[in-house]
């Protein structure tokens, strides 16, 4: 039997607007599409964009058609299909209308799981805090290294504390693989020490170009795969193509990252305007 879940009144959304609701901890977006002289159909999608998390109920669209208000990402609210990248599909929900009252198919959120083991971590040449899961029998005292994975790859992190009793446990940005050891040290400080050499290069290279930003610092990350440079001003598509040009030249990955904003949830973080995917 189906269990449907309810959302609310159906004449909140009226045709052309669109509504977000949490339904077991999974954001969803309903999208009331207008056909010509028709009535409305109602749609459901998982409300964050795959690429980097945004919300999709802020995009811009017409029709059964929304646009991720961070990258572009060009989505179908019917299908769930992104017409850019089709391997990053969203998740539909099944919806009816009964009795006026809007209605989603709760078969699809699952069974609620055990709450998950967050702990508080500072992360990151910034300094970002946020909470990270950790395996259900895992405890870490304040003050702890850790090694993390984020959106960007294995980063090291510190403990700050336990989440703690939540009404509402927050979106983990990502996990805590383990605690950080003498040897990931040592592994640390063997590895080289680009970040000198690829900051000057971007120095210059931003320079020349006459690029309204300003690279203020840079870090390798865990992975000995990820250099992340650290910039001042608004995304630009000129980023994306000088992240590809030192892609070109370095064996690690370049990723540029503003200043102001921690690294997503979830989704790809591969940097320039974001993302050196589109």
């Amino acid at each position: 039997m189906t269990n449907w879940i309810p959302l609310g009144n159906a004449y909140e959304i009226s045709p052309g607007t669109r509504k977000a609701y949490t339904v077991q901890g999974t954001e969803i977006a309903v999208f009331h599409v207008a056909e010509g002289d028709q009535p409305g159909t109602f749609y459901a999608i998982d409300n964050s964009c795959p690429h980097q998390g945004a919300s999709l109920i802020e995009g811009e669209g017409c029709g059964t058609e929304v646009t991720c208000p961070l990258h572009d990402w060009n989505f179908d609210v019917a299908t769930g299909e992104c017409h850019d990248f089709p391997d990053f599909s969203l998740t539909r929900f099944e919806l009816k209308v009964e009795t006026g009252v809007l209605m989603v198919n709760g078969d699809a959120f699952g069974e609620p799981g055990p709450p998950e083991n967050l702990f508080l971590v500072r992360y990151g040449a910034m300094g970002w805090v946020d909470h990270f899961s950790a395996e259900p029998e895992d405890d870490y005292p304040h003050r702890t290294a850790v090694l993390i994975e984020t959106s960007r790859g294995e980063e090291v992190g510190e403990i700050l504390s336990a989440a703690g009793q939540m009404e509402k446990l927050p979106t983990a940005a990502g996990t805590i693989i383990r605690e950080f050891t003498p040897a990931d040290q040592s592994t640390l400080s063997s590895q080289e020490d680009v970040t000198a050499r690829v900051f000057q290069e971007c120095q210059t290279l931003i320079q020349e170009r006459g690029m309204p930003t300003e690279i203020i610092d840079c870090e390798q990350l865990f992975d000995q795969q990820t250099v992340v440079l650290y910039y001042l001003g608004s995304r630009m598509p000129a980023l994306e193509i000088l992240a590809q040009e030192l892609n070109a030249n370095y064996a690690w990955r370049i990723v540029f990252h503003p200043v102001d904003e921690a690294p997503a949830a979830s989704g790809c973080s591969s940097g320039g305007c974001g993302c050196d995917d589109k």
